[in-house]
């Protein structure tokens, strides 16, 4: 199973999607595909700083949100999310704390991330991290 990243699932809106990241996308089979309800929020939040916000949270809805199962960030990732950004900033490695949110997700769920984003989830102590544009 795969917690697709928020920077994975805006791909599919590009004129020109990385072909990449389309086929290891449509590879998997749609119970296999998942994303945080942490990236539901970063999509809507990047489209309403758009022009042509409506527009582009309608094509959102369709070509994208239903392409995953979506997952809460619940308790058990909240307290992951808490305990994993605490050791990194101990270590004075912090991570944003949305990637925190979805690196917890997918490790409370048992996932790996696929993300453009390596450098931040690569930190994350027992996530497995797939980029699906290198």
């Amino acid at each position: 199973m795969v917690l697709l990243d928020t920077n994975v699932l805006s791909e599919v809106l590009r004129r020109q999607p990385s072909l990449a990241v389309m086929k290891a996308l449509h590879a998997l089979r749609p119970e296999q595909r998942y994303a945080s309800e942490v990236t539901r929020y970063e999509l809507r939040a990047g489209a309403a700083l758009r022009d042509d916000a409506g527009r582009l949270w309608q094509r959102t809805q369709q070509q994208v949100l239903t392409l995953v199962q979506w997952l809460p960030f619940d308790g058990r990732a909240a307290l992951a999310a808490a305990d994993i950004g605490a050791a990194l900033r101990r270590r004075g490695d912090p991570v944003e704390e949305t990637d925190l949110f979805i690196a917890a997700t997918a490790l409370v769920h048992g996932f790996s991330v696929s993300t453009r984003n390596v450098r931040h989830f690569e930190r994350v102590p027992g996530l497995m991290v797939e980029n699906w544009f290198a």
